[in-house]
């Protein structure tokens, strides 16, 4: 067998994978141009064979031809070559692998050029515009919203259920009763203070003291917070008497509101559109004000703690510290449901 079997090889699996001869090459610490002479008849260094079969989602007797050479399962694939990175590194080579992919969504013969990571997710266009460089994708199967780029990146998949989305969503006047408190003065401060902070339970008059709010205002805004289910809390016995004490119900969703909401309030600043817009996203007659007991707003859905929560800050680090980190918090859930 002559070396351009084997760049034969890793070409036929790059493409199946979708991905360029940079992406191949970042991945195992070589540029693309090696990955090119490899594919035009030269061969990798032993020693990068496992790491090449680990990327393309193949043995390395699948590089040489063997029997024996199937393809490994996606998920191990993909779970593998996650784990050859740094944790902290892994959530970004997640998103962007999900860029990567983006081509396969599409419609058969409508391609799209390789666009790879931005330096940054708001080039100056000379309009003095602060706008995001969003990619949107709509296909027959559902939406993708992303902005890939050095500086932001985020990708989310929303595959259409089989009722349409329209019929997950909540009653209208839950979303118009949100947006209420939210436009609220103080609410969003109070939310943002919360967040930067770590995860624990705090009082009113605390809170007010560190944003220069009125109790008052605090008090009226926690109570309709925890009545939203933002917060939850818990009464506690002090020497001077009864406190109230508030938490954090679902700390992780704030952030992705934020970010998609100023998605939805932007307009003009889109790196790549695709798909068919004269669909309607919405079923007719299926968005009801309306029906069951189906709400807006929730908390104590099923989940796993994976790191320590106590140190969840918008602009803090989350160690990895394994589910043990939040047995306390499971617990104290439990006794709350």
């Amino acid at each position: 067998m002559n070396e351009h079997f084997i760049g034969i090889q890793i070409s036929k699996f790059r493409k199946a994978a979708g991905l360029t001869q940079e992406e191949l090459g970042e991945a195992v610490g070589v540029s693309g141009q090696a990955v090119s002479r490899w594919e035009c008849g030269g061969a990798p260094d032993v020693m990068l064979l496992p790491a090449i079969a680990d990327r393309l989602g193949v043995t390395v007797d699948a590089l040489f031809g063997r029997d024996g050479g199937a393809r490994v399962p996606v998920e191990d694939a993909v779970g593998g070559w996650l784990c050859s990175f740094p944790r902290k590194e892994r959530l970004d080579r997640l998103c962007r692998l999900v860029w990567s992919s983006v081509r396969h969504l599409l419609e058969d013969g409508l391609g799209i050029p390789d666009l790879g990571y931005l330096q940054t997710c708001h080039p100056d266009m000379g309009d003095g515009m602060n706008r995001l460089m969003l990619s949107q994708l709509r296909t027959a199967g559902g939406l993708m919203l992303d902005v890939h780029a050095e500086d932001l990146s985020f990708v989310t998949l929303w595959p259409e259920p089989e009722d349409g989305y329209a019929a997950w969503l909540a009653p209208k006047d839950e979303y118009r009763r949100l947006f209420r408190l939210l436009s609220r003065p103080g609410c969003l401060e109070l939310l943002e203070h919360l967040h930067c902070h770590k995860r624990s339970y705090f009082v009113a008059q605390a809170v007010a003291k560190q944003l220069d709010m009125p109790v008052e205002t605090v008090e009226e805004l926690l109570k309709a917070l925890e009545e939203r289910q933002i917060l939850r809390s818990v009464e506690l016995e002090l020497e001077s008497g009864e406190a109230r004490a508030y938490e954090l119900a679902e700390p992780a969703a704030f952030v992705p509101l934020l970010y998609i909401a100023r998605c939805f309030m932007q307009a003009g600043m889109n790196h790549i559109r695709v798909g068919n817009d004269a669909a309607p996203l919405l079923r007719k007659g299926t968005w009801k004000d309306q029906y069951g007991s189906r709400s807006a707003v929730q908390t104590g859905a099923n989940y796993i703690y994976f790191g320590n929560y106590d140190n969840s800050g918008l602009t803090e680090q989350l160690p990895a510290k394994g589910m043990e980190a939040r047995k306390d918090k499971e617990e104290h859930g439990k006794q709350d449901g």
